[in-house]
């Protein structure tokens, strides 16, 4: 018979509680992770079993208009029951009246308090969305399911024929975002310019999109970096090494942008002129972080 123990760790992260959880297991498993900014609890058993609770107080923000019976959490629309269902709603939880926020029963600072929670960085509110919609469908079928139906999705770019059966696609855009955002907070820290992950999808060919969606499932912070270096050196010479691919580009921008944007004859290059500087080449506007995709 097998010597099961069961134990529990609770952390500031979502990440410190996986880690501290793989180094207690003899043979760890690699996973696909989103970073979170949330304090949580991660009961792991000896059956493999792992069962992450969010110990921080939710706020669910219904400010913008949403479809009937649906509800705003991190910034992703989802249905009510289903956001339920996934333990994301705060206890005594009752949809909410004329677009305010709901906050957990008993909370004396009531909307105040969920204003604050709105306000929080959109791209932790999308991971951490992510990491409980992902917690809750491995409770439901399985972290083997769900880990080898995001592999599959990051190995082919197909999400749609990687959905493992039952999953709505509510928590596949919460996933999607989740990771998207993650991403996108790498990208965008880049010292040569700011990068993203639509700026990959503009630059990159199949095979590096690939390992850039590899990279982000499994956190590899300096890979995904140096293909956002790759992607932003592409940027630079965009006008010029694929004309075509910048004209759709630019047809695209919006009026304003658009009009910052103009090929000069004496200079003979692309240049961009914002208020407040002098006159650039495209290529630097890139690597000042002025011209950005997405």
């Amino acid at each position: 018979m097998a010597n099961y123990a069961d134990f529990q760790i609770t952390a500031d992260t979502a990440l410190e509680a996986q880690a501290a959880a793989a180094q207690s297991r003899s043979t760890p498993a690699a996973a696909p992770t989103v970073q979170t900014s949330r304090k949580v609890q991660v009961d792991t058993h000896g059956d493999g079993r792992q069962v992450t609770k969010d110990l921080s107080a939710r706020a669910v923000d219904t400010q913008r208009q949403v479809r009937p019976g649906n509800v705003l959490i991190g910034g992703v629309e989802t249905t009510v029951e289903a956001a339920r269902v996934a333990g994301l709603l705060p206890p005594g939880f009752n949809e909410p009246v004329g677009g305010k926020t709901a906050a957990p029963a008993g909370n004396q600072q009531g909307e105040q308090k969920g204003q604050d929670e709105a306000a929080e960085d959109s791209a932790g509110d999308a991971t951490d969305l992510a990491a409980a919609v992902m917690d809750t469908l491995a409770g439901a079928l399985g972290a083997e399911a769900v880990e080898t139906g995001i592999w599959q999705a990051a190995e082919t770019g197909d999400v749609e024929s990687s959905i493992p059966q039952g999953v709505t696609e509510d928590a596949v855009s919460a996933i999607v975002e989740g990771f998207t955002a993650q991403a996108n907070a790498v990208l965008g820290a880049l010292p040569a310019g700011v990068a993203s992950v639509d700026m990959l999808l503009e630059t990159l060919n199949d095979g590096e999109l690939r390992e850039a969606r590899m990279a982000t499932i499994h956190n590899d912070r300096e890979k995904l970096a140096h293909l956002g270096k790759t992607a932003l050196g592409r940027m630079e010479t965009l006008p010029y090494q694929n004309p075509q691919g910048f004209e759709a580009l630019i047809a695209d921008m919006p009026a304003a942008e658009r009009k910052a944007l103009s090929f000069s004859e004496e200079r003979g290059e692309w240049v961009v002129k914002v208020p407040g500087r002098q006159a650039m080449s495209f290529g630097t506007a890139v690597r000042a972080g002025i011209v950005r995709v997405g």
